[in-house]
């Protein structure tokens, strides 16, 4: 386990932490070479993100399962050519865990990469097949031994989609929700993607936003432009919350209590923030 070192930040400077990346090339269905790489941590410097967590599946196609050891490598290599380049932003190592592999044993074990390798947060990834009761024993007992546990995207999953109380009550038994920035941008994603994200701001079940960043195009770092409506829709507070306090807390093993993030909502919304609110909210309707 290793400290990685971060940007200082302040309220009048906040700084953002992408947690949830696929900026690792070669590995995965993410960017593909090292040029790739250095225009997306570019891209991201400039949309104000200051360290983004490379966050690869540990199993794509047939290639074998990536290690800990592998991403650490990797994560150094790139670090060492974005510190050439001159681009102000740091890659910290991780992965995004299948729920439908026990975890607990390989962590344990080191072999898997817990967030920033700070050996406390892991980001775990719900089967796209549904969810089943040894999925929740699965997040139960990595709870239990101590991690914190952040679910990846629950608004992309139809089964979260179509069961809004079964996420809240994974919140309830402390898991953390990270929604995908695009899912929060009108015309980024399907309406059913975008209803199932507003609903969970709505609900005030979200703890991070992050960009789960792909590639320059179609799924690219846009935390930057999020982060933008959030704080026109729900506050300055919910918005540094999302993309700075609770990911730099997450890294640092520091405790995130959800009704912290939620608690400076204007009580009395003035006409512009309904209109806004409505507008997003019809567009995420309409598709």
């Amino acid at each position: 386990m290793r400290c990685w070192q971060l940007t200082p930040s302040s309220d009048a400077n906040p700084l953002m932490i992408d947690l949830h990346t696929h900026i690792l090339p070669g590995v995965d269905d993410g960017l593909q070479n090292a040029g790739e790489a250095l225009l997306l941590a570019e891209e991201a410097a400039a949309q104000g993100v200051t360290a983004l967590v490379a966050t690869p599946h540990l199993f794509w196609g047939a290639r074998p399962a990536l290690s800990a050891a592998q991403i650490r490598e990797g994560v150094e290599a790139l670090n060492h050519l974005i510190g050439e380049k001159g681009t102000p932003l740091t890659v910290l190592p991780g992965c995004e865990i299948p729920l439908t592999a026990d975890p607990l044993p390989h962590l344990l074990r080191g072999e898997w990469m817990s967030l920033g390798d700070s050996g406390c947060a892991v980001l775990v990834e719900s089967s796209w097949e549904g969810w089943s009761a040894d999925s929740t024993a699965t997040l139960q007992s990595l709870l239990e031994a101590g991690w914190t546990v952040v679910l990846a995207h629950p608004e992309r999953h139809a089964h979260f989609q179509r069961n809004l109380p079964l996420l809240e009550e994974l919140v309830q038994m402390g898991v953390h929700l990270q929604v995908t920035s695009s899912s929060l941008l009108p015309g980024r994603a399907s309406p059913a993607v975008a209803r199932c994200a507003y609903e969970l701001m709505e609900r005030q079940l979200v703890s991070v936003v992050a960009s789960d960043c792909h590639d320059l195009k179609r799924r690219r770092c846009d935390l930057g432009e999020a982060a933008d409506l959030i704080r026109r829709g729900y506050g300055a507070h919910v918005a540094r919350m999302l993309t700075t306090t609770v990911p730099r807390a997450l890294l640092r093993c520091e405790k995130v209590e959800r009704a912290r993030i939620w608690q400076n909502i204007p009580a009395a919304e003035s006409q512009w923030r309904r209109i806004v609110r409505a507008i997003l909210r019809r567009q995420t309707d309409d598709g």
